[in-house]
């Protein structure tokens, strides 16, 4: 069973998207294929949390047949205290490289084999869920007016929470991205170039070695 969550407004980083993200090497030595993904981060005051904690609640009910059980697995691995490998909702706070700005809230990694459903900030729609999508255009093939998503800026974004009995682990599928706000991009993808930083450089004097 899986829950369908809106969250609104949340601030979203490892933005892949547009194309899925390039395949790994697990712990194991074993090849995982990329898939689209993005990371979502919320305030620990955030109420949406709470929204969170009442999908989560059901899904693992379900999964694991009584709300006692549910209860129980939720305080070992879900949320503020926890950061365990079976729980996809984890503490900023308990990370082993805390992110700036980022230090407080929780945290979560959704993912999709299928291209999820992309929005421009001005509702365009880039691509339905399952479609193909290319950077700066519409479904339709036309120019972009809105913004787009990108790593660091604020989205809406619609989940799916469920339980993979395989291997009995809490995940969350990415189903779709609307731009919300700008933020600050991620790994200091705000610097800019132009033309005249890419002209030659006028030759310098040379100076002469300092003598030890």
């Amino acid at each position: 069973m899986g829950i369908k969550v809106k969250l609104s407004n949340v601030r979203i980083g490892w933005v892949d998207v547009y194309k899925k993200a390039a395949d790994r090497v697990n712990s194991q030595g074993q090849q995982v294929e990329g898939q689209y993904q993005l990371t979502a981060y919320l305030d620990k005051d955030d109420p949406q949390i709470e929204k969170i904690e009442d999908a989560v609640t059901e899904v693992m009910t379900e999964a694991l047949g009584s709300a006692s059980a549910a209860e129980k697995w939720m305080s070992k691995n879900f949320g503020f205290g926890n950061h365990a490998d079976k729980c996809a909702f984890r503490d900023l706070a308990q990370r082993d490289s805390p992110i700036e700005g980022l230090e407080e809230g929780l945290y979560f990694m959704a993912k999709s084999r299928k291209q999820p459903m992309i929005a421009t900030s001005e509702g365009e729609v880039q691509c339905q869920r399952g479609g193909r999508v290319v950077k700066g255009l519409t479904e339709a093939g036309d120019d972009v007016e809105g913004k787009e998503v990108y790593s660091g800026c604020y989205a809406n974004i619609v989940v799916d929470v469920y339980w993979y009995s395989t291997y009995k682990n809490l995940g969350v599928e990415l189903l779709g991205v609307r731009f919300k706000d700008d933020g600050e991009a991620f790994g200091g993808a705000g610097a800019t170039v132009d033309l005249d930083d890419l002209e030659d450089d006028e030759p310098a004097p040379r100076r002469e070695r300092r003598r030890r």
